[in-house]
């Protein structure tokens, strides 16, 4: 199954080798009709600012090279890193795809899901999609976004839609997605008898993270953390919600009541968990006399099958109305494109999307104009930032650690990432840690727009990025070496270490896919 194109595709859009060599032969006929005055000024340099520092090839068409900063920058802790792997599809048989671990519902480092992905190992791996805990209750995770593995949705984002990026076919497509999962119920023949748009899934009902799910959620502003009230979250609470659970979640169900805010009760209702089998045969929560039974959680989803929770009088009514005997149940899921509603993305097993929240780097080689901001973070003198333990941070906050995927103008797939400094390794090999908390390589990294102003750079050159999670989540490895140093900060005690953050997916380059004939794109 293919994934139809739309005819209103921009340059963007028509990503290939085809397209590509159109490019460049027209950009070589531009070249030769300039004359004299192609001797203007010369265009920026990547070099200029960087010098190239590792490279080497990790197979056929695929290269990995480290550029690092000339000089360090004012306010800066050291001289940035500039990783960069890029794969072109017309030297080598690769494909680019993603992993959630063992579970899309918790968290895992990059190393770790890389180390599980068979039957070899990826040649390079970056950290993916954005995410949120679900405190304070454990270890399950939110996708902040359309989230999608092997055709399955695990996030369906907001409500609004968000940037994302499509894998399939061996290639990043980058667009403003929307996703939706329908329960469908079937009569005995197969026939949709009634269905209805569930609320999400894989997370809690009655509290999505970050962005609202629906019309009816109503924001709250919580502590990410009840013991630290200063390190806000944005909380989305709906008190009627059905919720599913598929076989990638890998957790038991949540229970009721995990949320211990107390401004947020949407999900301190018992009620109502319905299994359902690979066949979509369910299990009603019925006790001796045929009555419905409220609670919920503990229980495990089995292989292709899912479970449902029901939280609200009118969602737990319209399980109980239509749940009847004789009955199935199916999951419908699908993907829009907000950007091109007449682009259909055919959910199969080719597909996977990562969640982008709402960043965009550049579109169709042209830095984007997201909303950028971090202000959130600064103090009410708008000249120093804080951490919520009180101590002190640069003033430029927002020059965090980048993570991005995206294309380049020759159709080829890059991933790269921008960091501050590197570990620094003792007389055994190990990480020092930090002496204090000024020592912040997560948040010596870039601004979003000069990361992008980077990667359109002729060296690079750059078309369609989108910007990943970053800060102390950012994180590289080609084959088993981590390129990147830890970028993320863990209080023991009354001292700091530098850790690799979990994250809730990677995204990959391997072998496999179809080598394009004709050797290297123009």
């Amino acid at each position: 199954m293919t994934t139809d194109t739309p005819a209103r595709l921009s340059r963007r859009r028509r990503r290939g080798p085809a397209a590509a060599a159109a490019l460049a032969l027209s950009a070589a006929l531009l070249a030769t009709t300039s004359g004299a005055t192609s001797a203007a000024t010369p265009e920026p340099s990547l070099l200029d600012n960087w010098v190239e520092s590792g490279r080497y090839t990790l197979a056929t068409g695929v290269t990995y090279t480290r550029y690092t900063e000339r000089a360090k920058t004012e306010r800066r802790i050291a001289k940035r890193e500039l990783n960069v792997v890029v794969a072109d599809p017309a030297l080598g048989a690769t494909r680019v795809e993603s992993t959630v671990g063992g579970s899309s519902a918790t968290a895992e480092t990059v190393a770790s899901q890389l180390a599980a992905v068979k039957p070899e190992r990826p040649l390079a791996g970056i950290n993916g999609s954005f995410f949120k805990g679900e405190p304070p209750h454990g270890n399950s995770i939110q996708f902040l976004g359309t989230a999608v593995r092997d055709g399955q949705v695990n996030g369906t984002g907001c409500l609004n839609g968000s940037q994302a990026v499509v894998l399939q076919h061996g290639l990043p497509y980058i667009s403003k997605l929307r996703a939706t999962v329908t329960l469908q119920v079937l009569d005995a023949s197969g026939a949709v008898v009634t269905e209805r748009l569930l609320d999400d899934v894989n997370r809690d009902p009655g509290r999505g993270v970050g962005c609202p799910r629906g019309a009816d959620d109503v924001p709250k502003e919580v502590a990410y953390d009840p013991s630290n009230p200063l390190d806000k979250v944005g909380i989305f609470t709906d008190g009627d919600e059905i919720v599913a659970f598929n076989d990638s979640y890998n957790l038991a169900t949540p229970t009721k009541n995990r949320d211990t805010h107390a401004e947020v009760t949407t999900d301190d209702a018992p009620g109502y968990e319905v299994t359902v089998d690979s066949a979509g045969s369910y299990t009603l929560p019925k006790d001796g006399n045929g009555q419905w039974v409220a609670g919920r959680g503990g229980k495990n989803v089995s292989t292709g099958g899912f479970v449902l929770q029901a939280v609200g009088a009118s969602a737990e009514q319209w399980l109980q109305s239509n749940l009847t005997a004789g009955r199935t149940l199916k999951l419908k899921n699908e993907v829009a494109d907000l950007e091109f509603p007449d682009h259909h993305i055919a959910l199969d097993e080719s597909v996977d999307i990562i969640a982008g929240m709402a960043h965009r780097l550049l579109d169709d080689g042209k830095t984007a104009t997201t909303a950028m901001t971090c202000a959130r973070l600064f103090d009410t003198d708008g000249v120093r930032v804080t951490r919520p333990d009180g101590g002190p941070l640069p003033t430029d906050h927002c020059r965090d650690s980048r993570t991005t995927l995206g294309i380049d103008a020759k159709g080829r797939t890059v991933m790269a990432t921008i960091t501050g400094r590197r570990d620094v390794l003792d007389a055994q090999g190990k990480v020092v840690h930090p002496k204090d908390t000024s020592d912040f390589a997560g948040i010596d990294g870039a601004f979003m727009t000069e990361f992008a102003d980077i990667l359109k750079l002729p060296e690079l050159g750059v078309v369609d990025a989108i910007n990943l999670d970053g800060g102390g989540s950012t994180t590289m490895y080609t084959l088993d070496k981590r390129q990147t140093g830890m970028t993320d900060i863990e209080k023991q005690g009354d001292t700091y270490r530098r850790v690799e953050r979990p994250v809730a997916d990677a995204v990959y380059i391997t072998r496999g896919g179809y080598a394009m004939p004709g050797g290297s794109l123009p």
